[in-house]
């Protein structure tokens, strides 16, 4: 099937058509990109000049002073589990037919 005379003017009248649509395909995601960038920079000079509302922590000097002295219990708690762990790993190595003595003389 070979192209006609009549085809070749259609295919030229619609290749501009075609060049302008493949140029905003490609110019659509850089606009698309821009316009975020507008958005989110509005947003941060925004919340730079507003007054932000406070975060509802826990923390204050109230509660941070028990959490200071539920801290210092929770460590003493820790040590003393450490304290028997390591009574109890001496009782599980410990060889009563040893003795306490040392020989030095070799």
């Amino acid at each position: 099937m070979s192209i006609q005379p009549i085809d070749l003017q259609t295919l030229f009248l619609k290749m501009s058509h075609v060049g302008k649509d493949q140029a905003v395909a490609k110019e659509s995601a850089a606009l698309q990109q821009a316009i975020k960038g507008g958005e989110l920079e509005k947003r941060t000079q925004h919340s730079d000049t507003s007054v932000n509302k406070a975060d509802h922590s826990d923390e204050g000097p109230e509660k941070t002073k028990e959490d200071a002295d539920q801290g210092g219990q929770n460590q003493d708690k820790r040590k003393n589990k450490k304290n028997n762990d390591m009574a109890e790993n001496k009782e599980i190595l410990s060889d009563p037919d040893l003795g306490k003595n040392i020989d030095i003389s070799g």
